[in-house]
């Protein structure tokens, strides 16, 4: 039985995937403020001189809430990538195989660029 193709993504799809978007990339940007206070606050800049033995976790925290920073800049970037590809007409559009991807899979990922199939062999070529 052949696999019925998505449809393709209507105006109103669009409006709704760019507000999904629009609203993550709000929260994001609130996030990222926040976890670039922390960890570049006086605690997470601890001098070597005022450091103590058992001040490792400051480090810790520090190291943490710079790795929670990429990330969310990571996502921030391809939330920001989804947006243009609204504006220039190529939202929804696998960069795998062309077809349209799936409405379920971008209201769980609105960002995503390839649909459910080709997604899972980039992953599986480790892509």
């Amino acid at each position: 039985m052949a696999t019925k193709k998505p449809a393709k993504l209507s105006p109103k799809d669009l409006e709704e995937f760019k507000a999904l978007l629009q609203k993550a990339k709000a929260i994001l940007s609130g996030n990222l403020s926040q976890l670039e206070e922390e960890a570049f606050s006086q605690n997470g800049n601890v001098d070597a001189a005022e450091s103590r033995p058992g001040d490792s976790a400051d480090g810790y925290y520090q190291e943490f809430n710079l790795q929670l920073l990429e990330n969310e800049e990571e996502a921030l970037a391809q939330i920001l990538e989804a947006l243009e590809r609204i504006e220039q007409g190529t939202y929804g559009k696998c960069e795998g195989c062309e077809q349209t991807i799936n409405k379920e899979r971008l209201r769980a990922v609105p960002h995503a660029r390839m649909c459910i199939d080709c997604q899972r062999l980039a992953e599986r070529r480790g892509y």
